[in-house]
């Protein structure tokens, strides 16, 4: 989030067709604003409503991710009022805290499954799929963005998708905690991969033919569809559960 906005200062730049710059910026600013009493809703049953009982892993991750929030609200804003400078300093300061909530997810995610009796883990230390697929499509998208920056479009375009890998963990716990139970337990996954598969159609044709940057965003989105896909046949590969034994052994929490 730094060169995207002298570029934007100096030449005025906006989309020709689709989701004009100042557009996609608002839209962001009202999803985050969305995400944060449904991530209330989601976490407050085993988490918010029971602090003392967290492990320091998940009270990190917890308080990166909001973090995170803040400062995804925060940019398109200094972008809008042309604050270019605090917007730069800013962005420097996402991306150790972008960094650092990627550490975080995978710590986190290593703590939870090495707390599994081994009959729980047999029932569902399979799920680390989608922890880490969520995870990775943030570090993908993070990176990118930081790639791109001189590209304001596909760069603001990026940083909106790292809200992408927090629809799972509130949607499914939305689902879990709030409503009846699902007939399947592929349904509580199913919504945020529908969603998403929306947003990132909604983002690539919104962003013109011809922007610099537009294919990567373009296989970035494929890529992120096709690792939330293969959520629903971890549970059946042999070789994913041997990796997650393998993860489970590491000494790393």
């Amino acid at each position: 989030m730094t060169r995207a906005v002298d570029a934007l200062a100096r030449t005025g730049d906006r989309t020709r067709r689709g989701l004009p710059l100042d557009s996609l910026a608002l839209a962001l600013v009202i999803a985050v604003a969305t995400l944060w009493p449904l991530v209330l809703w989601a976490f407050w049953p085993r988490y918010l409503s029971r602090l003392t009982e967290a492990d320091g892993y998940t009270h990190a991750h917890a308080m990166l991710g909001m973090a995170w929030l803040l400062l995804l609200a925060a940019q398109p804003l200094l972008m809008r009022a042309r604050r270019f400078a605090a917007h730069r300093r800013l962005g420097r300061m996402g991306m150790a805290l972008g960094a650092a909530f990627v550490v975080s997810g995978v710590l986190s995610a290593h703590r939870l499954i090495t707390r599994m009796d081994e009959a729980q883990f047999a029932r569902d230390g399979f799920f680390l799929y989608m922890i880490l697929a969520t995870t990775t499509i943030f570090a993908a998208a993070l990176l990118l963005g930081v790639i791109w920056r001189k590209s304001p479009a596909v760069h603001g375009r990026f940083m909106a998708c790292t809200l992408l890998p927090l629809l799972d963990p509130v949607l499914a716990r939305i689902l879990g905690f709030h409503f009846p139970p699902l007939p399947a337990e592929f349904m509580y996954q199913l919504p945020a991969v529908l969603v998403t598969a929306v947003l990132l159609a909604l983002l690539t044709v919104t962003l013109p033919r011809g922007t610099p940057g537009r294919r990567p965003f373009v296989w970035f989105a494929v890529g992120s569809m096709v690792l939330l896909l293969l959520h629903f046949a971890s549970q059946y590969s042999r070789t994913w559960l041997t990796f997650v034994e393998w993860f489970r052994s590491l000494p790393i929490t």
